[in-house]
């Protein structure tokens, strides 16, 4: 073999263990990321991790994010507390009870969600119930209870000059409570989305919603409590490409909408396109800063999240579900929130 040959094999055999080993250095170094178990529901909340995911985010700031899902909260609660996921969105129901019972911190706003949690009537019932909401005495209502949609309910009922006492709850999940509807069962369905535009394919219209009758529905994002004392570092790294996703949503909500629509069609929820970029115009989100200001106690004792949370409190003592209401301030922080800001803000001076 000549020299010139055997120089020109020697390259290429150097080329190939070079492409082998460094293959080899990715995964191992992959593997080595740190792992951060995120829990989501069938909710628009979820998108910003399913979005920092395929968009590379997570490996960017070096973790490993896994996605476990969840058809409603409470069960989500639960699983947090058999140890099988880390930190995630959730609704601020089964938020306010994982912080007062098992110290899970708030550590996030996902959106705001007072528009989409609606009490709906069949079309031909509107203006009655509309124009004499005393009609609605006597009346058969579908409710997941003990919810933030109980909470619209009977925040709708307040504000109509009438009280639970005047009505008939039938306890349902979403599912059910649209399946039941439909079949015929019922005079009123409290619904949230993304059920309410399946509602709206059946000839239902919204009576009203949280914003209506002045009920704040905020997301929650949360962390276990063991996770966020143990792994801080991975509680904020993770919130950072969650925070990444909301960006990206709040500023790109036409290309956004179709990753939601697939996200949904996932999850076993088929929506088009236009109810999923509903979604984007019925509920905001809010970005870095002003999740910094409504989390902010700098000129209050209490946040305007705390606020929120706290008349959460409210509805379940007077519900009978709880015998004291927490202070929520010792499970709300915005440490994390603080954390990623400081990051986004050094990457923004590169």
């Amino acid at each position: 073999m000549s020299e010139k040959k055997l120089t020109t094999l020697v390259a290429i055999t150097a080329m190939a263990a070079f492409m082998v080993f460094g293959f080899l250095g990715d995964a191992e170094a992959q593997k080595a990321l740190p792992k951060v178990r995120a829990s989501h529901q069938p909710c628009m909340h979820a998108l910003p991790t399913v979005l920092a995911n395929k968009l590379g985010w997570f490996k960017e700031l070096g973790i490993d994010v896994s996605f476990h899902y969840f058809s409603s909260g409470m069960p989500q609660v639960e699983a947090g507390v058999a140890g099988e996921w880390d930190v995630g969105a959730i609704g601020t129901s089964p938020a306010f009870f994982a912080g007062m019972r098992y110290g899970y911190p708030i550590i996030a706003c996902s959106n705001d969600e007072s528009i989409t949690n609606n009490v709906m009537v069949r079309k031909k019932d509107f203006e009655k119930y509309s124009k004499n909401p005393q009609s609605l005495k006597g009346t058969k209502w579908l409710v997941s209870t003990i919810s933030t949609g109980h909470h619209v309910v009977l925040g709708y009922l307040k504000h109509v000059g009438l009280s639970e006492k005047d009505i008939e709850i039938v306890h349902m999940e979403q599912p059910a409570i649209l399946s039941a509807f439909i079949a015929g069962q019922g005079d009123v369905a409290q619904t949230w989305a993304p059920f309410n535009y399946l509602h709206e394919r059946e000839d239902e219209v919204v009576l009203g919603h949280g914003g209506s009758v002045g009920v704040v529905v905020p997301g929650a994002v949360i962390a276990t409590k063991k996770f966020a004392e143990e792994h801080p570092d991975l509680v904020a790294k993770w919130l950072e490409g969650y925070m990444m996703g909301v960006h990206y949503m709040i500023s790109n909500p036409f290309d956004a909408a179709s990753h939601l629509k697939e996200y949904y069609k996932s999850v076993g929820i088929d929506l088009t396109y236009e109810e999923c970029l509903k979604e984007f115009e019925l509920r905001p989100l809010p970005g870095i800063y002003e999740q910094l200001r409504i989390f902010s106690r700098a000129e209050a004792p209490y946040s305007t999240f705390d606020k929120w949370i706290d008349e959460l409190g409210n509805f379940y003592l007077g519900v009978g579900r709880i015998q004291k209401k927490p202070d929520v301030r010792t499970f709300i922080t915005d440490k994390y929130l603080k954390m990623v800001a400081e990051n986004m803000k050094a990457k923004a001076k590169k």
